[in-house]
């Protein structure tokens, strides 16, 4: 069974999409009625204020908070819930019923995978892959398990995540990364596989930095 895509007007009309004031959906974004296979997972429900950029596909059962922006060309699946006030910048896919907190940022061409939790107060680079399925079995009856991503984390652009893995409150990993073992609260770690290295950057930094100037940044003047 394939389901066609529908315009918002057409979702309003078959009441599968609910809408608070002030919402912005570009008339080029899409809604998906159900899955392949005629399940629906119900009624989507979008917060006040949140606007929805063209191309964007949206899949059934969503819940989008207030003032949340979702960029242009992104693939939101089934059961996600997203918070208020977080920006989903352009080509990112969001799979089936991942959650994410408030004040979240997720920039351009990231994968979250389906069942990923982000806590609140995190920023996701861009070309950032999440798997949930470290041994390519999910065919096969593996049981998939997603990283975590606890509140107030970094997660630098061109990181992988294995599945099974968390990234602590207030941890930061270094952009390129390969994290394959979680990482304990308000610690860095970068490389590949990714090591704990010291700290995580505190207070005001550049977002820029290099892991270096960081480390060295943290050491205090020589």
């Amino acid at each position: 069974m394939v389901n066609k895509l529908m315009t918002l007007h057409e979702a309003e009309r078959s009441g599968l999409i609910k809408m608070s004031p002030n919402v912005s959906i570009s008339e080029f974004a899409h809604f998906v009625p159900a899955e392949d296979n005629g399940e629906s997972y119900g009624v989507t429900v979008i917060g006040e204020g949140t606007r929805i950029r063209a191309g964007a596909v949206i899949c059934s059962g969503v819940e989008i908070g207030h003032n949340t922006v979702i960029g242009h060309q992104c693939v939101i699946r089934a059961g996600v819930k997203i918070g208020h006030d977080c920006v989903v910048s352009h080509l990112v896919c969001i799979e089936r019923a991942a959650q994410i907190g408030d004040q979240v940022r997720i920039s351009a061409l990231t994968h979250i995978t389906g069942g990923c939790h982000i806590g609140n107060d995190v920023q996701i680079g861009a070309r950032v892959v999440t798997i949930n399925d470290n041994e390519m079995r999910w065919r096969a009856g593996e049981v998939l398990c997603a990283p975590r991503i606890l509140s107030r984390s970094r997660v630098g652009s061109g990181c992988t995540l294995l599945g099974h893995v968390t990234i602590g409150e207030g941890a930061f990993v270094g952009a390129g990364s390969v994290v394959t073992r979680s990482i304990p609260a308000n610690q860095m770690a970068y490389g590949n596989p990714a090591y704990v290295q010291g700290e995580a950057p505190s207070g005001e930094w550049c977002a820029g930095a290099s892991a270096c100037d960081l480390q060295d940044s943290s050491r205090g003047p020589s």
